[in-house]
């Protein structure tokens, strides 16, 4: 008997790009569902396995961020039923580390990650350990629901400034999505926002102003003057970086108030160059986040479903045989988010 067919992306050994072909669609093991995919986001990390700046296993199939509709249970599997929409979280813990028992799932010792670890989602359907879904209404817009992953990345981030926001002065260096995302929680908490962008982000900080926060293209203004004249002492309690620009890291503890945060959000390719001594005398708090937990990401389904994130203009729709192209225009700041549609 001849298997169903699908078509994938597969990231091939050393070579750049993926590489289209048809495979067979993949078999529902024990713990696991079968998703046919309704709608894929391309990632930041997904441009490291694109460009083979991050080792992947052979012919991995890549893609973390999708909604999909399951259409096959492996037998262990309980809690789901054929017809389900669900969308994942990247990371499969083992849940009997120190880092589980504690909550920091993404921290897994034994961590297997969606689109790294496991074969992903830029494919027609896609087999995930169940324990990494979540049930989203069967009427939600799937491009939507694809995009929960990033926005549970975002709000952690969010989350990590505990719940000082209320009236609090914050910066998010970065329009890009995850930056955006950002910004848009950070005022649902009620801080003021201030989104700082550079040659290139024009569209993005006007993106940015419709949510109704300030905005500065650091490549055309002053960014010591324009800091100072949204906020009174020119400085923030939080600052966010969605850059992943390593060097510039450093220059932002400038426009921290004393006992402020400065939280980590981007992924860095370099080694930072930071004054401690600043951090010291500031009693600066500095975090990294990577990821968020189990409970945070449900947290995420509830400010999407209840409409709190505004999408328009973020996303750009392409189908999957057009990933090559998606993948072009994202890393070269045409579209801000791609999402594939099989």
């Amino acid at each position: 008997m001849v298997e169903r067919k699908m078509v994938a992306w597969i990231k091939e050994p050393d070579k750049n790009g993926l590489t289209k072909i048809r495979c067979n669609i993949p078999k529902v093991t024990n713990d696991n569902v079968l998703v046919k995919v309704k709608a894929t986001g391309i990632c930041g990390t997904d441009f490291g396995i694109y460009n083979g700046l991050r080792k992947v296993k052979n012919n991995l199939i890549p893609g973390h961020e999708f909604c999909g509709e399951i259409i096959a249970i492996g037998k262990n599997v309980t809690g789901y039923e054929i017809g389900d929409l669900v969308v994942p979280s990247i990371v499969n813990p083992c849940g009997r580390c120190w880092s589980c028992i504690n909550g920091y799932e993404a921290q897994c010792e034994n961590l297997e990650e969606i689109g790294i670890h496991i074969d992903g989602s830029f494919a027609e359907y896609v087999s995930v350990p169940s324990a990494t879904l979540h049930k989203v209404p069967k009427d939600i817009d799937p491009i939507v629901a694809a995009s929960i992953e990033p926005v549970a990345v975002a709000y952690s981030a969010v989350k990590k400034a505990g719940t000082i926001l209320t009236g609090a002065n914050v910066i998010v260096f970065g329009p890009g999505a995850i930056g955006l995302y950002i910004a848009q929680i950070a005022k649902l908490a009620g801080a003021n926002v201030i989104v700082v962008g550079t040659q290139g982000d024009e569209k993005r900080l006007i993106l940015a102003k419709s949510y109704g926060v300030h905005v500065i293209n650091n490549y055309i203004q002053d960014l010591d003057e324009e800091v100072k004249a949204f906020f009174p002492k020119g400085k923030a309690n939080v600052i966010f970086d969605a850059t992943g620009v390593a060097g510039i890291v450093g220059g932002m503890l400038q426009y921290l108030l004393p006992h402020g945060q400065l939280i980590l959000a981007g992924i860095y390719k370099d080694r930072s160059s930071v004054n401690l001594l600043e951090v010291v005398r500031g009693e600066f708090t500095v975090k990294g986040t990577f990821c968020y937990t189990l409970s945070e990401f449900e947290e995420a389904i509830q400010i999407v479903i209840n409409n709190k994130i505004n999408f328009d203009g973020i996303i750009d729709e392409l189908p999957l045989s057009k990933l090559k192209e998606g993948f072009e225009n994202a890393m070269n700041k045409k579209s801000l988010k791609v999402i594939l549609l099989p």
